[in-house]
């Protein structure tokens, strides 16, 4: 087992705090005067040598950080500049600035086109009788869902389909569904300013006996 601690600290203080005994008491530990003498020396040149390090090391931190802000500095005051010469282009209307500035004319913007065909339509039914639509996508582009529904009463073929509201998420909540009803039906439209997508294939809201206030209600895609 080592007596000497491991740590670069450890191991300076150990034989700083061993120096004063050791040189009093030299000849009852076996040790000589100049032995005691040598290691006093490496022990202060390495005491020496760790708060170079350590000043060096803090120096270096600041030289960084200080490196940094300016680097910051500039970037930041240089990308206004960039801007105010984008600016004078446009409104000068002449890409040529560009070129005399030596830095990339701005790419024209692609348009989106029409809105994707949202995914995963589903129902659920609440506690308070209503009825939950959730689907996937993405709602890159300013992008807006419409929610269309369609009822049959029991016995009666399913009626045209109507608007009943439009949502800015990915789910909405069907409160205006009547009683009485045997089955009702849902689909979705995503649109965005370059098109409206086509519709989702429609989801079923079965009712058991009873309509919407009572009995089994199933879902059916």
């Amino acid at each position: 087992m080592s007596v000497i601690p491991s740590g670069k600290t450890d191991k300076i203080s150990f034989f700083e705090n061993h120096l004063a005994v050791w040189g009093t008491n030299a000849a009852d530990i076996g040790l000589t005067s100049a032995q005691v003498t040598q290691i006093a020396a490496l022990t202060n040149a390495a005491r020496d040598a760790y708060n170079a390090a350590q000043a060096a090391r803090n120096a270096a931190l600041a030289a960084t950080a200080a490196q940094d802000e300016a680097i910051d500095a500039m970037a930041d005051y240089g990308s206004d500049l960039v801007k105010t010469i984008r600016a004078f282009a446009e409104t000068e209307s002449n890409p040529a600035v560009f070129a005399t500035a030596q830095i990339p004319a701005p790419r024209p913007r692609t348009p989106l086109g029409p809105a994707p065909l949202p995914e995963n339509l589903a129902a659920a039914l609440t506690n308070a009788g209503e009825i939950s639509l959730s689907w996937e996508t993405t709602t890159r582009g300013r992008m807006a869902f419409v929610i269309e529904r369609r009822t049959a009463e029991p016995g009666a073929a399913f009626g045209g389909w109507t608007l009943i509201g439009t949502s800015t998420t990915k789910n909405f909540l069907d409160e205006t569904l009547p009683t009485g009803l045997e089955s009702a039906q849902y689909r979705v439209y995503a649109e965005r300013p370059g098109g409206r997508s086509q519709p989702t294939e429609p989801i079923a809201v079965l009712f058991g006996t009873g309509g919407q206030s009572g009995g089994e209600l199933r879902i059916a895609a």
